[in-house]
């Protein structure tokens, strides 16, 4: 009984107590009781906060990412679900999905490099079929003010883990039972994939997108491969303030942290009650 009370312990300082104590530390030094600078309680560096521009802009561009990519991951996945049922059930469809979720994120990223980039395969492919004049002047899919090569990396992962999660919980539902019945009432199978299954798989899985959301909105090995120095995510925001030379930066780092962590953990709280509240 001790032995099982000393693991919770553990656990609970692993999982609770050193978030804690870290996020505790950032909040310290966003108001100079800590730090290399520290002079005492200060609050100009909350002060200073409305006036930090490019955090704004980190901020849309990094809610754009998470929003898009899960977005058209979500619908790609849904479709695949809802229309393809028999494609899904046989080989070699389903373990095909499970290879993208091998790669690990940045080699994910580095493969869409070596694709997609201006002197890669597919711009030396397009040169020697006299589709464009030089490499250079392949069209700019990574490394854009668009992020179009983060949207791709992250969609080409999300995918294929939203297609098995939405697959599990098909049969899981018993959606297939459900849609014999909707059909012998008279509904279509549009009306019963838009007014029952999308809404029922998209409750179920409602915690896990907006975790995958959070993960998306905090990543920093894609961004920083196939994203530009502007606009930056919220994760190379960040490290950038704290990796400066110039330590006069590190509070307005720690500060930008400490509230995206706040406002995250407040995201995924007020979703897992609303799921619990709201479940199926």
């Amino acid at each position: 009984m001790k032995q099982r009370s000393l693991l919770l312990w553990l656990y609970a300082l692993l999982v609770v107590g050193l978030p804690l104590a870290g996020l505790f530390n950032a909040f310290l030094y966003s108001v100079g009781l800590v730090g290399p600078l520290s002079v005492g309680f200060t609050p100009r560096y909350w002060q200073q906060l409305p006036g930090e521009t490019s955090l704004l802009t980190s901020l849309g561009f990094s809610l754009y990412v998470a929003v898009v990519s899960v977005g058209l991951a979500v619908i790609l996945a849904l479709v695949l679900v809802l229309r393809y049922q028999t494609t899904l059930r046989h080989w070699p469809f389903p373990t095909l999905l499970y290879v993208p979720l091998l790669f690990p994120s940045l080699v994910m990223a580095f493969y869409l490099f070596q694709l997609l980039g201006g002197s890669g395969w597919l711009a030396r492919m397009a040169y020697q079929l006299h589709l464009i004049q030089s490499p250079a002047g392949f069209p700019e899919l990574i490394q854009d003010g668009a992020g179009l090569g983060i949207l791709l990396a992250q969609v080409g992962l999300a995918f294929p883990f939203f297609t098995l999660l939405f697959q599990s919980l098909y049969a899981d539902a018993r959606l297939d039972e459900l849609r014999n019945l909707t059909r012998t009432l008279g509904a279509s199978s549009w009306q019963f994939n838009r007014r029952v299954a999308a809404p029922i798989l998209l409750r179920r899985a409602a915690p896990t997108l907006v975790l995958y959301g959070v993960a998306v909105l905090g990543a920093y090995d894609i961004p920083l491969l196939l994203g530009r120095n502007y606009p930056q995510m919220l994760s190379l925001y960040i490290t950038t303030k704290l990796q400066r030379f110039d330590l006069t930066e590190l509070p307005m780092g720690y500060l930008v942290g400490f509230l995206v962590t706040l406002v995250l953990m407040a995201v995924i709280y007020a979703t897992t009650r609303w799921t619990q509240r709201h479940a199926l």
